[in-house]
C-alpha cells in the first residue's frame, strides 16, 4: 500500500493537477519497486506516500479505493508544496542561526526575484551556488565554477520568470553528506536516526552507509546534537496544523554538510542545506540498516543506473563473486532493467 513515487519532487516543482513523468523517472519507480517493502513501517496500516502530491493523493483514491476525505485536500498540497520549497530551507537557517552559536558563521542562503537581484549577488560573491526553488538529486543547480557567468544569468532569470524566484548561497568546501531523519505522525514528530551518503558529481544519491547511529553520530561535529534538538522542535511547530488528521505527513529529512571554511581546519556544519518533504533513499538505508544488520556492522547501500541490461548483469555477477553472501541485490533484473539497487556489507 505504500506508495513509491521517485517523480515527487518533479511534480512538486511543475504544480500541476495531471503529471506525466519523464521516462527515466518511470523507469527508476519501477526498476526499483521492490525497495518499498524497506521503508514500509512495520505495524502501521495507514497508506504514507513516498511524498503528497496531487498523483500520490488519486493513485491512493483510485488504485488502493481510500477515500477522498482521509486523504490530504487541495489545500493541504498546496500548504505541503509550499513547506517543501527552498524558501523553507532559508528560514531554517534563519531560525538555527539566531538562536543557536554553533551557527552563527553559516551564511543565509538569499531568495532572489530578480534578474538585477541576482547580478548584484554575483558580483558580490566569488563563488556560489543557484538552486531552483523545487529541485533533488542535483536538479536545478548552477554552479558558479563550473557553469560560465552569461548562462548561469541566463538559467536564472528564466527559472525566477517561471517560478518566481531562485535560491543563492555561497559554495562550501564540502567534506561530507549527511541527513537527519523525522517521521511526522498525527501527533508528534519523531526523530528516526541519521543518513550518510555520497553523491556523484552532478548531485544524484550514488551510495549509502549501512552504520548504527550512533557511530555515525559519533563522527560528527557536536553542533549536530543541537541541529537535531533544534530541528525536532522547529519541524514539530511547522507541521502542527497537519498532526490529528487522517492521514500522516510522514518522512522527512534535512540534508546536511560538514565543511571546511578557509583557514579553519575545524570542521563546521550546515545545518539545513534541503529538507525533502517526503521519504529518501537516506531513510531506505536507514531503515535496512535497522532492519537487517547489527549494531558492529557496516556496508554500502547504492543506486546503480546503466544503460542496458547486460552492464548490470555483468555488474551482479562480478559483485556476486568478489563478495559473496556480503552482496545482497535488493531488487529485481530482467532484460528491461535500468537500474538496480543493492548492498554490500562489510
Amino acid at each position: 500500500m505504500h506508495l513509491f513515487y521517485p517523480s515527487h519532487d518533479i511534480a512538486l516543482s511543475i504544480g500541476v493537477r495531471h503529471f506525466n513523468p519523464p521516462f527515466a523517472a518511470l523507469k527508476l519507480q519501477d526498476d526499483l519497486a521492490e525497495l518499498a517493502d524497506i521503508w514500509q513501517r512495520e505495524g502501521k496500516e495507514d497508506k504514507i506516500a513516498w511524498g503528497w502530491d496531487y498523483d500520490t493523493r488519486t493513485l491512493l483514491n483510485k488504485t488502493y479505493k481510500t477515500k477522498m476525505k482521509d486523504l490530504p485536500t487541495d489545500d493541504d498540497l498546496k500548504a505541503l508544496r509550499e513547506l517543501s520549497s527552498r524558501k523553507t530551507t532559508v528560514s531554517i537557517i534563519e531560525r538555527l542561526k539566531q538562536e543557536h552559536d554553533e551557527f552563527r558563521g553559516i551564511e543565509v542562503p538569499v531568495i532572489i526575484d530578480s534578474e538585477a537581484s541576482l547580478r548584484t549577488y554575483m558580483e558580490t560573491h566569488s563563488r556560489y551556488v543557484l538552486k531552483t526553488p523545487w529541485s533533488s538529486s542535483g536538479r536545478g543547480l548552477s554552479f558558479s565554477h563550473i557553469i560560465p557567468k552569461d548562462t548561469i544569468v541566463k538559467h536564472g532569470a528564466a527559472t525566477i520568470r517561471k517560478m518566481g524566484s531562485i535560491v543563492a548561497e555561497p559554495w562550501y568546501d564540502k567534506v561530507q553528506d549527511f541527513a537527519m531523519l523525522f517521521y511526522v505522525g498525527r501527533e508528534a514528530v519523531e526523530f528516526i536516526g541519521y543518513s550518510l551518503f555520497d553523491n556523484d558529481d552532478s548531485g544524484t544519491y550514488r551510495c549509502g552507509k549501512l552504520m548504527s547511529n550512533h557511530r555515525i553520530e559519533a563522527s560528527l561535529p557536536s553542533a549536530c546534537a543541537t541541529a537535531k534538538k533544534a530541528l525536532t522542535g522547529i519541524l514539530g511547530e511547522m507541521f502542527a496544523p497537519f498532526m490529528n488528521k487522517s492521514w500522516e505527513v510522514g518522512y522527512v529529512g534535512i540534508d546536511m554538510m560538514t565543511f571546511r571554511s578557509e583557514g579553519n581546519t575545524e570542521l563546521m556544519v550546515n545545518p539545513c542545506v534541503e529538507m525533502n518533504l517526503r521519504c529518501t533513499m537516506g531513510v531506505v538505508a536507514r531503515l535496512y540498516f535497522d532492519q537487517n544488520l547489527t549494531p558492529d556492522q557496516t556496508g554500502d547501500f547504492y543506486i546503480t543506473p546503466a544503460s542496458d541490461y547486460t552492464t548490470l548483469s555483468q555488474l551482479d555477477s562480478q559483485l556476486m563473486t568478489e563478495h559473496g553472501s556480503k552482496y545482497r541485490r535488493l531488487t529485481k533484473l530482467t532484460t528491461e532493467t535500468m537500474f538496480m539497487a543493492y548492498v554490500v556489507i562489510s
